[in-house]
């Protein structure tokens, strides 16, 4: 690979770009007229919003006692004393109507709350003075409003706080009547005290805004590039010219996958200046507006310079991880339009996990930093707030995985950049007919790694709707054979007979050697003392919530004997899962992928169905199994040796708690910890040597094979 091409083709991608007004537009002009307008408008609106009077409809008014007083001389207004400034009581403005008026009658105060002839309806008692006058005695004043409505909330909310403190008043009169002191109906009073600087509450409001804005933006500054750098050029015609340069196809794709990445980062740095000019500007002008303008501009103040240098130095990783899987998207498409479209579910993964960030009680962590953009997003916010200790604990493990996970799509892009069925692909209309036809007559033998991924798709789907048939049977072992036989085995042997000419070769379903059963039977007790460290440590890394384990408890407990517990947790889900992964799934994943993509892809599809049916602690040894057995289901050309090795690793798991309650000496030899069923550390070393010996055989076969 020569930088030299990379680079020349990096200018020249740039040079396109600059000459395109759509990006000029997008990067520069957009981000100065933008938030300028969004800042004066909030202005605008914020202002019209608190100044506009709300209208109290007080019912029965005449009954209201005549000290202390709730309304003014007029009656048009409540008591100003009750608000913190006078000014306040003239956004209130209350309507008087005799009890025995219309408004009387429920059916019409609710059509008025609903046309907006009234904000909020106070009921006033027709005892109200008399009760309040007995000191033994309250009186209780309803208030109605329309809750749909924010204006009808907010005059509920304020009128509530005005009848709280003409309770107060009343509550001083009764004490200056019984001689009696403040402190008799309020003996302990708690003061709050925010020790944050003004400093911190802004960077909190920024912790919270920033992640969001990050990603918007370097997403945003990645979407249109990479569909005009890729789809846009083989609309154009020019992408054949490209391909006969000196410059190799990886040596193209990084070229524009290079200038994605600094517009997207151009991108998020202009509207970071631009919103900070905005901030300065409101800021200025909040000495010259009233409470309202000044609630808005301490909102838009602009961030600190902390804030501002750790959200740049990050946008660096969010921006490398936006540009690669762009890329690799809108290599896919044939046409802007088929571009846009393949885009669009990005935007749709990636909002929820910027959103999950902003839950109440989702702290960094290890299991978080590793999730793609809200590790980003947490980070981000932690370093804002000024925890550097957390932040500085769990950097590497936010930075390294969405660097590699850039890194994957950028590879994926290279791999599908170097297909010639994808460059020159032609436009495609969809007829059911034709479809069905197609189906029908010209069934490949194995399915596409499209069909490959819409069967796990479906999967995931039929999990959630059988989940809701069966969720209340009552029986825990029932709903997951119904789960494994329902949506894990069937979508892959239906699509198999459906969409392939050969089911047989899909899911594998030959006859193999004698030695690869051996070595899969050899394996997976040799593995097992492996796994459970692994398990150990991730469980200490990752604690399973209380909630989840006292429900694996009472699946647990529902096993009536060890026979049962085999069927239900070991034979089922060894079958039904590797004729889904090892079958049908890794069969798609292959056809024109490269071997160990497929093999390290189907594992991961494997660990993530794990995290989403089961519980998360169970990616990382799932997906390394899941590798096991694309390796032993490849090498031997059959799925049965890998329903062997997972019949046994589970059935392993099901048995051992047995092992570690005996109290004889196979307990104590076999392990050092019973309760988390953790081997001797000699077993541990012994099945590490043999697990080496035996996957070196079964890599050794693999690469044979390959070669043939």
């Amino acid at each position: 690979m020569r930088l030299s091409n990379i680079r020349t083709i990096f200018e020249k991608e740039v040079r396109d770009q600059v000459r395109d007004k759509r990006t000029l537009f997008m990067v520069f002009v957009l981000p100065v007229l933008l938030y300028p307008i969004l800042g004066l408008c909030m202005l605008q609106f914020t202002t019209a919003f608190e100044q506009k009077p709300r209208l109290v409809v007080m019912v029965g008014a005449e009954f209201l006692p005549k000290t202390p007083r709730l309304l003014d001389d007029r009656g048009k207004a409540f008591l100003p004393a009750l608000f913190d400034t006078p000014s306040e009581s003239a956004r209130l403005g209350v309507e008087t109507q005799p009890a025995t008026s219309e408004w009387s009658h429920k059916e019409f105060r609710g059509a008025a709350l609903r046309d907006g002839r009234a904000d909020a309806i106070v009921i006033v008692p027709g005892d109200v003075a008399g009760r309040l006058e007995k000191e033994s005695q309250s009186a209780t004043i309803p208030i109605e409003y329309f809750s749909t409505k924010e204006q009808s909330q907010v005059t509920y909310l304020r009128v509530r706080e005005v009848l709280a403190r003409w309770k107060e008043q009343i509550v001083q009169e009764r004490l200056e009547r019984a001689n009696k002191p403040a402190s008799f109906v309020a003996p302990v009073a708690s003061q709050a005290t925010d020790v944050a600087s003004a400093v911190e509450a802004g960077a909190g409001l920024w912790a919270r805004l920033f992640p969001f804005l990050l990603v918007i933006m370097a997403l945003t500054g990645a979407f249109y590039p990479s569909i005009d750098l890729c789809a846009g050029e083989k609309e154009r015609g020019t992408m054949e010219t490209l391909l006969i340069s000196p410059a190799s196809r990886a040596e193209i794709v990084l070229g524009k996958f290079l200038t994605v990445m600094l517009a997207s980062m151009l991108t998020a740095l202009f509207n970071i200046v631009s919103m900070a000019v905005t901030g300065f500007f409101l800021v200025a002008r909040a000495g010259l507006g009233d409470g309202a303008e000044r609630a808005v501009a301490s909102v838009m103040a602009p961030p600190t310079v902390a804030a501002a240098t750790w959200m740049v130095l990050l946008l660096i990783p969010v921006a490398m991880f936006f540009s690669a899987v762009c890329v690799a998207l809108a290599v896919l498409a044939k046409s802007m339009k088929e571009g846009q479209y393949y885009m669009t579910p990005l935007y749709l993964v990636s909002l929820p996990l910027i959103f999950l960030t902003l839950m109440p009680g989702i702290e960094l962590n290890l299991f978080y930093s590793m999730v793609p953009i809200s590790g980003v997003s947490l980070l981000l916010r932690s370093l804002i707030l000024g925890e550097y200790d957390k932040a500085r604990q769990f950097s590497l493990f936010v930075l390294v995985p969405t660097v590699l996970y850039a890194l994957v799509a950028l590879r994926w892009a290279i791999d599908q950049f170097e297909r010639e069925d994808v460059l020159f692909r032609e436009s495609e209309r969809f007829d059911l007919g034709l479809w069905v036809r197609h189906l029908i007559r010209d069934r490949e033998p194995t399915p596409t790694g499209g069909e490959a991924l819409f069967c796990f798709a479906v999967m995931i789907s039929l999990s959630w709707f059988i989940s809701l048939a069966i969720g209340g049977s009552g029986n825990p072992l029932i709903e997951m054979v119904a789960g494994h036989l329902g949506f894990i085995l069937l979508p892959p042997v239906l699509m198999a007979l459906l969409l392939t000419s050969s089911p047989r070769r899909t899911l594998r379903l030959n006859m193999p050697s004698v030695g690869y059963l051996v070595l899969a039977a050899l394996l997976a007790p040799a593995l097992n003392p492996l796994v459970r460290e692994l398990g150990a440590v991730i469980d200490h890394l990752f604690p399973l919530p209380e909630a989840r384990r006292e429900l694996i408890q009472k699946m647990t407990g529902e096993i009536p004997n060890l026979a049962v517990g085999i069927l239900v947790f070991a034979l089922i889900p060894s079958i039904t899962e590797e004729f889904a992964f090892r079958g049908f799934i890794l069969s798609g994943l292959r056809k024109g992928q490269r071997l160990r993509s497929a093999l390290f892809f189907s594992a991961f599809l494997f660990g993530f169905m794990h995290v989403l049916l089961s519980v998360y602690q169970q990616l990382f040894p799932a997906t390394i199994l899941g590798v096991v057995l694309g390796l032993l289901a490849v090498r031997s050309d059959s799925i049965l040796p890998g329903i062997v090795f997972h019949f046994i690793n589970n059935s392993l798991a099901v048995v051992t708690p047995a092992l570690t309650s005996s109290t004889g000496g196979l307990g104590r030899f076999l392990f050092r910890d019973a309760t988390n069923g953790l081997y001797n550390p000699i077993i541990v070393v012994l099945s590490a040597g043999v697990s080496i010996v035996l996957l070196g055989l079964l890599f050794r076969g693999l690469r044979s094979r390959a070669v043939e």
